[in-house]
């Protein structure tokens, strides 16, 4: 169910002090009392939504609410709040119904805030029968529908055909960018709106979704449109470079443009990072009770009717593989197979010869635990002379304690992006550069204006 509210008279009246040159002035009253703009109300409703929370939280500990559960072990969702938005969960029967609207009541009474019933809805699953939908509805007095269409800016239901699912994503490209048909923008502004607007438009549905790769090439197609075009994507131009070559960095004579399937998998990538390094927020604990339960993001599978979030956030793991690695504390939490805590990050395959009689074993099992060094004539017995010697010259640090695992960078998705460009840029067999006859400079590398800069890259691909 998701609710929406109108009105609120926690306070009805506020003042504000502000420094002039160091020196306060005040207090400033304003007219119209509290107004949504103000800066104080997200920190009143947070204060208010507390009391809503802590409501739900009391009838499900008393089992008069029951929450929803992905699965048996997941942690029960009762609700779930967004800014002036929630959503509401409890099991489709006519008592939790008359408990979920005594709570927004009372909650109604307390706060001020009045529910705003013709923006609230409820869903009810497909093992509901009729008949008990049409009860609940009118207990609570709202609407139901058939999904919630897209919430927060997500489509909340993913069907077969993700193209037009996603299509609303290329839209939005096509106004902004015939938004700009009449203005009269050089390279250099058409460049800061590609990088600064166009290619930020899909951003956040990509930290969660796995765009289709026909509407990438759509919205890639009319972005080189548009660079090389008059501001029209129906103004085709001469396209002097591909859109591949254009996405390479400038110092391979590219113009730094965004690969978006990259970038797509390098957003999805940081989201399976965050599963490990964040394993105790919500979102991790659902995720891990429903797909790795007895495992890690780095060894699960994509198992059995996944959803579509788990499906693209998984083809992004050979992202978070490539960068990814152990610290060696007491090695107890480590599986000695297919995991990355060997030099550099590599790890023993689980296909080497022998690997089933260490299937279970962890790295403590080859460690000298008195002084933290490596068991020398286990390590040679157990495994060949390569892998013993990678295995012997992993270094092992007495001051750390604790198992952890790190990334080889910062852990932002610029270098998830870079791991995935670094890949892409190798794979191109022509470098649009001013090195690539001798001089090993690229254009991105030479000190001048970003106009000229520009034009300069032009003349290189006329040249070559």
């Amino acid at each position: 169910m998701t609710v929406g509210y109108t009105g609120c008279v926690c306070v009805e009246s506020v003042d504000y002090s502000v420094l002039v040159n160091g020196e306060q002035v005040g207090p400033i009253i304003p007219g119209r009392g509290l107004r949504q703009g103000d800066p104080l109300s997200p920190y009143l409703f947070i204060i208010c939504a507390e009391g809503l929370s802590s409501l739900i939280r009391d009838a499900e500990s008393r089992g008069a609410l029951t929450g929803m559960k992905v699965c048996r072990h997941a942690p029960s969702v009762s609700h779930l709040l967004f800014a002036d938005d929630c959503f509401l969960f409890f099991k489709a029967n006519e008592d939790q119904a008359h408990v979920m609207k005594n709570i927004l009541a009372t909650y109604e009474l307390a706060s001020g805030q009045a529910i705003s019933l013709p923006k609230s809805e409820i869903y009810c699953s497909r093992n509901v029968p009729d008949g008990i939908k049409t009860i609940i509805t009118n207990i609570l007095g709202v609407q139901a529908v058939l999904g919630t269409g897209k919430y927060l800016g997500l489509p909340s239901m993913i069907g077969r055909d993700r193209k037009a699912t996603f299509a609303y994503i290329k839209d939005r490209v096509w106004q902004k960018i015939n938004s700009w048909s009449g203005k009269c923008l050089s390279k250099a502004g058409r460049e800061v709106m590609i990088k600064s607007v166009l290619q930020a438009i899909p951003a956040y549905v990509m930290s969660i979704f796995q765009l289709p790769h026909t509407l990438i090439d759509s919205i890639e197609k009319m972005l080189n449109s548009f660079w090389w075009g008059h501001g029209k994507t129906t103004q085709r131009g001469i396209h002097w470079m591909n859109w591949e070559k254009l996405s390479a960095p400038k110092i391979h004579g590219g113009m730094g443009f965004k690969d978006l399937s990259a970038f797509n998998l390098a957003l999805l990538g940081k989201q399976g990072w965050k599963f490990i390094t964040e394993p105790n927020t919500l979102v991790a604990r659902i995720f891990k009770a429903r797909y790795f339960p007895s495992g890690s993001y780095l060894t699960a599978t994509v198992g059995h009717n996944p959803s579509y979030v788990w499906r693209s956030i998984m083809r992004a793991r050979f992202v978070v593989c490539g960068g990814a690695w152990w610290t060696i504390g007491s090695g107890a939490s480590i599986s000695i197979l297919n995991e990355p805590w060997l030099t550099n990050g590599e790890f023993i395959s689980s296909d080497v010869p022998g690997a089933h009689f260490i299937h279970n074993f962890t790295i403590n099992s080859l460690m000298n635990l008195y002084d933290k060094s490596w068991n020398k004539q286990v390590v040679r017995q157990v495994f060949s002379a390569d892998i013993a010697s990678k295995i012997l010259h992993t270094l092992l640090i007495s001051q750390v304690g604790e198992d952890r695992i790190v990334w080889k960078g910062n852990g932002t998705d610029a270098i998830l992006y870079a791991v995935l460009t670094d890949c892409v840029s190798q794979s191109l067999s022509i470098r649009l550069t001013y090195g690539a006859r001798g001089t090993g400079r690229g254009s991105g590398t030479l000190k001048f204006h970003r106009r000229l800069r520009i034009y300069s890259g032009a003349c290189a691909v006329v040249v070559y």
